[in-house]
């Protein structure tokens, strides 16, 4: 479907559409029952097989191929033409190869770490098998949530599974964090739920002087420090046990809440904002760098996989907030000098405590 019949209006179910919005909506209509589905399951299928490990070391023939996966030669073709079809791979003569689009977020995720979607193909194919495909029973409450992995982790492989889906998208963002913070004076930095460290890692990359205290969970802290070992910046990055929620912040010049506050509600964040506010001293800085997930013209996608889950839970602080909330909560919480910039579909705010 891709051009539009000349026709001035039509009727439907008594309410007049242009026929280019007729058409704008069958297209939408269109990808949310069929595009999704090919998308994902061909993606999964072609990880299951190892074809884009195959395929990112060199250009194969079919042949090779279906030897190398032990498939059905016929079968594979028309696996490969839909994968064509979407974007994922391109012939060359009798050779079939990666598209760039497929080698970036498909193969090879140790070389793509901080821009790869390989950790959450497998999640998502959980989510789907044991909790989406019985969302109408979640509704009728006859089904709860139950993680995959405890919540929250336990052991180091429980905080290894989230940090690695965590760290596996943060390319761009970290960039607009690097870019406008301001943290060029900042001597100490206090990074609430930092991950696995490598926010923090690219910060002290950026601004020599930097000294970063990361808190996370008991489980994940000898991740972090390995992590950041392995930078070589072990002496600059300390990671520390603290329950975000109940306990105190180490004091620090700054305080960086980096996609933490976004799914949580108003009366979290400013829980939160005043912990910061309580470590800071005169003159200390906030930043809160945030996913957007209210526009309406734009569906977070990402934040709505989790969403969905909440709707199989007892309790559950996440919701859905307009970030235009968070100058008003810092000047609540004391703080003044509130600025905002935004890119790669985030929000940074800063704030300085007088």
């Amino acid at each position: 479907m891709t051009t539009v019949p000349s026709v001035d209006a039509t009727k439907t179910n008594g309410t007049d559409l242009t026929q280019h919005d007729l058409f704008a909506a069958t297209n939408r209509a269109y990808d949310m029952v069929f595009k999704g589905t090919v998308d994902f399951f061909v993606i999964k299928a072609a990880k299951d097989l190892g074809l884009f490990d195959l395929l990112a070391s060199a250009p194969r023939t079919l042949a090779d191929l279906a030897t190398l996966t032990e498939t059905v030669p016929p079968r594979l073709e028309k696996f490969l033409i839909t994968m064509e079809q979407i974007g994922l791979v391109t012939r060359q003569g009798d050779a079939w190869q990666l598209t760039p689009f497929a080698d970036q977020f498909f193969a090879d995720p140790e070389r793509h770490r901080n821009m790869t979607m390989v950790p959450f193909v497998d999640y998502i194919a959980d989510l789907i098998e044991n909790y989406y495909l019985r969302l109408a029973d979640v509704v009728r409450g006859k089904v709860d949530f139950t993680s995959i992995v405890p919540h929250p982790p336990r052991t180091r492989e429980d905080s290894l599974f989230y940090e690695t889906l965590h760290r596996s998208n943060i390319q761009l963002f970290t960039e607009l964090l690097i870019k406008r913070a301001r943290l060029a004076d900042v001597q100490t930095l206090i990074d609430v739920g930092g991950g696995i460290g490598d926010i923090a890692a690219a910060l002290c990359e950026a601004f020599p002087q930097l000294k970063v205290t990361l808190i996370n969970l008991p489980s994940a802290l000898d991740l972090v420090r390995e992590n950041v070992a392995a930078k070589g910046l072990a002496d600059r990055i300390t990671p520390v046990a603290v329950d975000m929620y109940r306990e105190p912040y180490p004091p620090g010049d700054a305080v960086l809440f980096s996609r933490i506050l976004y799914p949580m509600n108003a009366q979290f964040c400013t829980m939160l904002l005043r912990k910061a506010y309580d470590a800071l001293p005169s003159g200390g800085r906030v930043l809160i760098l945030d996913m957007v997930i209210s526009d309406p013209n734009h569906p977070n996608y990402d934040y709505l996989t989790h969403y969905l889950c909440a709707i199989g839970m007892s309790f559950s602080v996440l919701e859905f907030k307009d970030h235009a909330i968070y100058p008003d909560l810092l000047r609540q919480v004391g703080f003044t000098d509130v600025t905002l910039d935004e890119g790669y579909e985030h929000v940074l705010y800063q704030a300085v405590k007088p």
